[in-house]
């Protein structure tokens, strides 16, 4: 069943009008009541400083006033969107989060079954309980609390929010409390949430749909924006090896819905809007909207919002890190993040409020780039082609039998004898004794037994594929997923009540994302956390 809604008569309002602050807010001058977490999905780290120069929003605030560790990272192998949200939440690896990826293989009995990391079928989207296309969501695969739970049981009366167009953004990020949350339904571009946390829509959320949502998605054309003084910064706006190059058009500005869609329906148009920057200019319009309906940080508990931001994985996806779209784009993040912060200011008030920003993963550079630039050893492998290979070498192992844990060996073996993968490694190394080397660590870190997400995870191996390589279905475009740098590599940076300008190229992880917020707000976290408070005032 196809979902197919009539939108006509939706009238279309200004958002700045709508979203009219009603007065500043008066001054906190006892510490911030309200702390954000805003994260830019595939935000790598070197891309703040490869652009900085193009930034005079809010990423220019968040350099020019705030604090900044510069070789922050993931400390797991597996850089995914569920992954990465959840391990800055909770302050724990994937391996004790449980979101090991965005999906996985779950083991049940003897048999094997996918399972999307959100995945809830008890907990139906509202609105659309009998659309199997649309199953339920929940934080019922998240096995640990995180800053917004603390929060709460810090004072029950406190205020959770978390907002994306994402839905295994929005949810790992509220943790396991059952805040206000929303995500965005591209396809009819409004916010939905399920049954976990409410049982029906509020008024303020419907509002939103029916009056902002139809002038954002309206959006036919999609411009560089960007000063001409800086597109030198990113490479020429056309590259065979970008996605829109394999058939659909689209490769250059301006991109247009009515070239790059596949039919002329709404919902096709919808997608096509909602997978650049104007999704995040949704999320960003809905976060203030709540900081109004909630009254944030202005009702004497200390609150939480959470903002996450996609399309700069939609559009480094699809166009890659140094592309025209991915600078356009990230000149969008940095103007939207100026609104929200100055609207933090206007509503909630200076002082009042503590920020932390970072990224849930990298991506890997195209290979097509980097031997344009001289690196002749990385290349692209088909994703068909090396699951073939790997599913090949497994079948010859295990003809020839052997305990489970014995075949895991001779397959790990048997691939880095053949030259099929850089290193191979099998759940015994990443359980048992010392580590291999540091790759096995960021492995274990990403492994919860039962929960298999790669093609050999449920045989006992990992793989990882030379530094540079990418492992793509498609002839263009990228993503990320490997332990390489690239991919683990994101902002750690904060912004606020309490924080002083300056940097620290000490280590840092993403597990320190959470505790350290809560430590700012003075909020207690359980003992156990893997990552720690890191900013001392």
């Amino acid at each position: 069943m196809k979902l197919r809604f009539n939108l006509n008569g939706y009238a279309t309002f200004s958002i700045a009008l709508l979203l009219t602050a009603s007065g500043a807010a008066a001054q906190n001058t006892e510490g911030p009541s309200l702390v954000v977490m805003v994260v830019v999905d595939q935000l790598r780290g070197d891309l703040i400083d490869h652009y900085e120069d193009a930034f005079s929003g809010g990423l220019r605030r968040m350099l020019d006033q705030g604090y900044r560790f510069t070789s922050a990272a993931h400390a797991h192998a597996r850089t995914h969107t569920a992954a990465g949200h959840a391990t800055l939440a909770t302050g724990v690896f994937p391996s004790r989060s449980g979101i090991v990826g965005n999906s996985w293989s779950l083991l049940s009995g003897d048999t094997w079954r996918s399972e999307y990391a959100v995945e809830d079928l008890e907990s139906p989207i509202l609105g659309f309980e009998r659309e199997r296309s649309l199953p339920g969501r929940s934080p019922e695969n998240l096995l640990r609390t995180g800053l917004a739970d603390w929060v709460r049981a810090a004072d029950d009366g406190a205020r959770t929010v978390s907002i994306s167009s994402k839905d295994r953004s929005a949810i790992p990020l509220a943790g396991k409390t059952r805040s206000d949350v929303y995500w965005l339904l591209p396809q009819l571009a409004r916010f939905v949430t399920s049954s976990y946390y409410t049982d029906r829509y509020p008024d303020w959320i419907i509002r939103f749909n029916q009056q902002v949502m139809p002038g954002i998605a309206s959006d036919a054309v999609w411009q560089n924006d960007t000063p001409q003084g800086v597109r030198s910064l990113a490479r020429d706006d056309d590259a065979l090896y970008e996605k829109a190059n394999e058939g659909r058009g689209g490769a250059t500005f301006p991109h247009r819905s009515a070239d790059e869609t596949r039919d002329d329906g709404f919902q096709a148009h919808n997608q096509w809007v909602l997978r650049q920057s104007r999704a995040d200019d949704a999320v960003v319009a809905l976060a203030q909207a709540a900081i109004d309906e909630f009254d944030l940080g202005r009702r004497g508990s200390v609150d939480y919002l959470a903002v996450a931001l996609s399309a700069t994985d939609y559009v480094g996806h699809d166009f890659g890190p140094f592309s025209q779209e991915q600078l356009a784009n990230l000149v969008n993040v940095d103007r939207i993040l100026g609104e929200l912060l100055d609207y933090l200011d206007a509503e909630v008030g200076e002082g009042s409020w503590v920020l932390g920003l970072s990224g849930d993963h990298g991506v890997v550079t195209m290979p097509e780039y980097e031997q344009a630039r001289g690196n002749a050893d990385v290349k692209r492998i088909p994703t068909r082609a090396a699951t073939r290979e790997l599913i090949a070498a497994y079948r010859v192992e295990a003809a020839e039998g052997g305990s489970f844990d014995e075949l895991a060996e001779r397959l790990a073996r048997s691939l880095e004898a053949a030259g099929t993968v850089e290193r191979a490694y099998t759940h015994l190394e990443l359980t048992q004794g010392e580590p291999s080397d540091s790759f096995a660590v960021l492995f274990r870190n990403s492994h919860y037994p039962g929960r298999a997400h790669h093609t050999l995870s449920r045989y006992g191996v990992e793989v990882r594929y030379p530094e540079g390589d990418l492992v793509h279905p498609r002839s263009a475009g990228t993503t990320h997923g490997t332990p390489y740098w690239y991919d683990r590599h994101v902002p750690f940076m904060l912004l606020g009540a309490g924080i002083e300008n300056g940097s620290s190229d000490a280590a840092a992880y993403t597990v320190d994302m959470a505790p350290t917020l809560a430590a700012l707000v003075g909020v207690s976290v359980p003992t156990d956390l893997d990552g720690r408070a890191i900013y001392r005032e």
